[in-house]
């Protein structure tokens, strides 16, 4: 199939079989896409924090976090292990699988390359998992810029990675481009 790119939608408009959630592996939505699938689906969150205190979502790596003048920087030196969180519900009239893709290990940290790829590669190796769980095949899974805006990395460089992992593969993969709405300041309008 091939990897498709949108802006011109939400990732809450797809018409695909699974929406991936970034988030964290501590159990808060508090900002970004995660506040706003929390905002959508309350069920789900309930049980992705439940899954979060349980240990059950998880990015096992080592690394070192600096902190510099309020600055957290984040080094992941190795990739263990990588589990995210799966719900199964309704929406719009259809079955959907939200996967809750850890991209940051905590919430105020940035994310880092390495999760995204283990991530990725847990993905791909797992679409047969995810249609068992769903009850269906999976045709289509719609995502976020996954790590970027609130988790600081290159949409460039994720991009790569995420072609590198479906660009071959025989489900569609549709990534929604995040462009902030910009507020009019008065003066500005249009005429």
């Amino acid at each position: 199939m091939v990897v498709r790119y949108n802006s011109r939608k939400s990732l809450f408009d797809s018409d695909a079989d699974v929406l991936v959630n970034s988030v964290n592996i501590k159990g808060i939505m508090g900002a970004g896409i995660a506040k706003e699938f929390a905002r959508r689906f309350p069920e789900m969150y309930k049980d992705y924090r439940r899954a979060c205190r349980k240990g059950e979502v998880y990015i096992y790596a080592k690394f070192e976090v600096y902190i510099k003048d309020k600055i957290k920087r984040l080094k992941v030196h190795e990739i263990y292990d990588w589990r995210p969180h799966i719900w199964v519900g309704a929406y719009k009239g259809r079955r959907i699988l939200i996967l809750n893709f850890p991209t940051k290990i905590y919430w105020d940290l940035p994310s880092d390359y390495k999760i995204i790829e283990a991530g990725l590669r847990w993905l791909r190796s797992n679409i047969d998992k995810l249609s068992k769980e769903l009850g269906q095949e999976i045709r289509k899974i719609a995502m976020p810029q996954l790590g970027c805006n609130l988790g600081g990395l290159k949409w460039s460089k994720v991009k790569e990675l995420i072609e590198k992992y479906f660009k071959d593969h025989e489900v569609e993969i549709e990534v929604f481009i995040y462009t902030p709405r910009r507020k009019s300041r008065p003066g500005l309008e249009s005429k």
